[in-house]
């Protein structure tokens, strides 16, 4: 299998959504710079469900910042009725 080609007009879709939904404005950065420490994502879930995301880190290291990546996951699972694994 090879991987997908990213779809540009799809990221931009994407960030406006998240854009909407949190009513914030994003930084006009590459779609994986705006997501890469998680505090987008956090704020997002955050919105749509409140006080899920307890603690976001803002600023650490990669591993603190990862820590965001997770909760993000762990959460959307949770939302979807998703098993973890």
């Amino acid at each position: 299998m090879f991987p997908q080609a990213r779809n540009k007009e799809q990221e931009a879709e994407i960030l406006q959504w998240i854009e909407e939904v949190t009513g914030e404005k994003l930084p006009s950065q590459p779609y994986e710079d705006v997501l890469r420490d998680g505090v987008v994502l956090c704020n997002l879930i955050n919105k749509i469900a409140p006080g899920s995301v307890k603690k976001i880190q803002a600023k650490g290291t990669n591993f603190q910042l990862m820590e965001n990546i997770q909760r993000y996951h762990k959460l959307t699972k949770i939302l979807t009725n998703q098993p973890n694994k």
